[in-house]
C-alpha cells in the first residue's frame, strides 16, 4: 500500500488540562509524517485551550466551543477529517509507541475495511481482549482507541448521540449489521485511560436497546451465548465479593 496514506487522529476534550498535553505529544511525535491532527474541545475553562494553542502549528484543525456531549464532538471530528483512515485518541489516551501509525500503515491492504488492534489499560498494564468474534461482540466492545476507520465508513455513518456513553459500541454493532469488514492486527495501538468518560458512567438508552442492537448485528445464537457468559461473570464477581466480606 502507498506509504502516503493520510491518517486523521481526532482528540475530543473538555477540561483536560492535566492529561491533554501527553496525548498531543504522543500524536505529533509519531514517526509517520502523513497525519492530520484534529482537536475538538468542548469549551474548556481550565487551561486546556492554552495547551492546545501551544501546539497549534502541529495541529491541522482545532476548535473550542460548547457541544452536546462526547459523541456530538466526535461527529464534528468525522465531518472535518479528510484522512484515508481515522482514529480517535481521547485526552489522556496515548499511542503505545511513537511508531504505531507507521507500523499500522504498512499493514493496510484495503482502503474500505476497518482495522483494529489492542489497547493496554494505563496503570494496570492489562491488554484488552484481542481478536473479536461474534460471541465476544456480545460481551464487549473494541476500544475506539484501537480502531482505524476508513473514510468510506466514518464519512457515511455518524454516532447516535442518544447514547451518551456507549454510542461507539452501538456504532460498531451497526457496522457489523451493515456487513462492514473488521480486520484484526495483533499490535498494541494505545494506552487507554480508564478514568475516561465511558469507563465511569452508565447509559440507560443504550441498555434499553442493547438486546436488539446485538440481535440485529450478531444474531440470536451469539447473543444468547454472550448472555450466559455475562451471567457467569456476574456470578463470579458476586461470589468473590461475598468471599472477601466473610
Amino acid at each position: 500500500m502507498e506509504n502516503k496514506v493520510l491518517i486523521s487522529v481526532v482528540t475530543v476534550s473538555y477540561n483536560a488540562v492535566s492529561t491533554i498535553e501527553q496525548t498531543i505529544l504522543s500524536v505529533i511525535n509519531q514517526t509517520y509524517p502523513h497525519i492530520e491532527y484534529i482537536i475538538i474541545d468542548g469549551g474548556s475553562t481550565d487551561g486546556t485551550v492554552d495547551i492546545i494553542k501551544k501546539y497549534a502549528d502541529k495541529i491541522a484543525y482545532w476548535v473550542s466551543e460548547p457541544d452536546k456531549g462526547i459523541y456530538d464532538a466526535m461527529n464534528k471530528g468525522t465531518r472535518i477529517s479528510t484522512g484515508d483512515f481515522l482514529i480517535f485518541m481521547g485526552a489522556g489516551d496515548l499511542f503505545y509507541t511513537l511508531d504505531v501509525v507507521k507500523n499500522f500503515v504498512v499493514q493496510i491492504r484495503h482502503l474500505n475495511v476497518i482495522y483494529y488492534g489492542n489497547v493496554i489499560f494505563k496503570g494496570i498494564g492489562k491488554k484488552y481482549l484481542g481478536k473479536f468474534n461474534k460471541i465476544k461482540w456480545a460481551t464487549a466492545n473494541i476500544s475506539h482507541q484501537a480502531i482505524f476507520y476508513p473514510k468510506q465508513v466514518y464519512a457515511t455513518y455518524a454516532y447516535n448521540t442518544q447514547y451518551r456513553v456507549y454510542a461507539d459500541y452501538a456504532y460498531n454493532l451497526n457496522l457489523l449489521k451493515e456487513k462492514v469488514k473488521f480486520v484484526y492486527i495483533n499490535k498494541v495501538i494505545a494506552l487507554y485511560d480508564m478514568t475516561g468518560f465511558s469507563a465511569n458512567n452508565c447509559d440507560e438508552a443504550f441498555q434499553k436497546d442493547y438486546r436488539n442492537l446485538l440481535l440485529n448485528s450478531i444474531g440470536a445464537f451469539a447473543y444468547y451465548i454472550g448472555r450466559c457468559i455475562r451471567c457467569l461473570y456476574l456470578i463470579k464477581i458476586a461470589l468473590k465479593k461475598s468471599f472477601v466480606s466473610v
